[in-house]
């Protein structure tokens, strides 16, 4: 333990970017939730990730966070080093439709710029609380639209530190999944958009929030979806035909405004929405036959 100590005030001491020894990881996810990080690095810049990558020892964990939605992380926390991609990586370089974009922007904040500039194809993501590096690990998509239709290719490091650029069709991009190679620390995208009205843009963008607002429960800390839809069907609906609409464990509840969505209702613990999730997955087995896949992911010790 002390030998992982002395590795960790190492990479401490190597960047340049803001470092946090056991910081509690409630205070950078959307569920409020998460134990101690040994330590939380925040790299200044892309260049700052890459001497934070090159310090790490192979046997010390890391783990890549950027807003912290879609993410559960355990009571007991993480052991080794959390990187967070956030405010030293929100580039934004512009040639016509073409996009050269930071990993660290957040999606409500990219979709509002895009719309500013008359550039059109990112209105699902209005109101999605989701970084744009988060995005592009999961292909996160909404109301038609999905990440894959607008990304020309996604840029980062390899855990060496060498950096690597990607094209969308190595990607592979498939429903809320992406292909990257083990280890490969996102930094960012090229994004074709297309040319808009920014009034047209707007009108779209509110429409998808009104249907946000009205749908989902904005209110109270959540992860966004807690499951992913099966083929031909939604997640949501299944969960309220098994009459799993309203369960509580702890301070953790299936959300009665939108079933594929637990919250945290007041101090819940992982371990309540752990437990919660594998009731819902063992109820909607058991009334409708089918197994549900989390699109939330677990992180730390459980």
């Amino acid at each position: 333990m002390r030998d992982t100590g002395d590795k960790l005030r190492r990479i401490a001491a190597a960047v340049r970017g803001r470092c946090l020894f056991d910081e509690p990881l409630f205070r950078h996810t959307s569920f409020r939730i998460g134990g101690p990080a040994d330590l939380l690095v925040a790299p200044a810049d892309p260049d700052d990730l890459r001497t934070a990558l090159k310090a790490l020892d192979r046997k010390v964990p890391s783990y890549i966070i950027g807003n912290g939605s879609n993410i559960l992380v355990s009571d007991r926390g993480i052991r080794g080093a959390v990187i967070w991609i956030g405010k030293g990586f929100r580039q934004f370089e512009r040639r016509g439709g073409l996009l050269k974009l930071g990993a660290g922007h957040s999606l409500p904040g990219l979709v509002d710029q895009c719309r500013a500039l008359g550039l059109s194809g990112m209105e699902w993501a209005a109101g999605i609380p989701g970084s744009l590096g988060g995005a592009l690990v999961m292909n996160a998509g909404a109301y038609g639209g999905q990440m894959a239709d607008v990304v020309e290719s996604v840029f980062g490091y390899l855990p060496s530190g060498k950096p690597a650029e990607l094209s969308a069709p190595e990607i592979k991009f498939s429903y809320r999944r992406a292909r990257y190679p083990s280890g490969f620390v996102i930094t960012g995208c090229r994004m074709k958009l297309a040319s808009g009205n920014p009034a047209a843009i707007r009108r779209r963008m509110d429409k998808w929030l009104g249907k946000r607002r009205a749908n989902q429960p904005l209110s109270l800390p959540s992860a966004g979806c807690i499951f992913k839809n099966p083929e031909g069907d939604s997640a949501r609906r299944l969960i309220g035909l098994a009459g799993l609409r309203g369960r509580r464990v702890g301070g953790a509840q299936v959300s009665a405004k939108h079933a594929n969505f637990i919250v945290n209702y007041g101090g819940a613990r992982a371990a309540d929405v752990r437990k919660l999730m594998d009731q819902v997955t063992k109820g909607v087995r058991r009334e409708c036959g089918v197994q549900l896949a989390p699109e939330v992911k677990m992180i730390g010790e459980w």
